[in-house]
């Protein structure tokens, strides 16, 4: 269930955030709904998040005008850094990783937050173009 896994793997980054620490237990989530294909997705987000973890901010910073990456509301980036690198360095279909990143932040952050996420997710989008 890629759905659990990506939040999974939020949690993960966020608690990276906030501690600076990243450790490969999963048993504190419902490894019944994942499989194996399922956790090594999300322990791959998780490595991929940590290792590029500079250029992501580097990007979200520069997509987000209004914001200091300082004042970004951490939870928001987050999802952002997870969402940009699954963009970037794996196949999902762009919509996709938009429509789960927004998820994510209807479910773990403020209601402003949605629109933030999306509008950052879909400024990069137009950029590629």
């Amino acid at each position: 269930m890629r759905s659990y896994a990506r939040e999974v793997a939020f949690c993960k980054v966020y608690t990276y955030l906030m501690c600076e620490e990243f450790d490969e237990d999963f048993s504190q989530f419902d490894t019944k709904v994942l499989s194996e294909q399922d956790l090594d997705f999300a322990l791959s987000l998780v490595r991929g998040v940590i290792e590029k973890k500079s250029e992501l901010d580097k990007q979200i910073g520069d997509f987000s005008r209004a914001y200091k990456l300082s004042r970004i509301y951490r939870p928001d980036l987050a999802v952002l850094e997870l969402a940009l690198f699954e963009m970037q360095y794996l196949d999902t279909p762009h919509a996709v990783v938009i429509n789960e990143a927004v998820g994510i932040a209807k479910k773990y952050s403020t209601e402003k937050s949605v629109s933030f996420v999306n509008g950052i997710l879909a400024a990069y989008e137009r950029s590629l173009s």
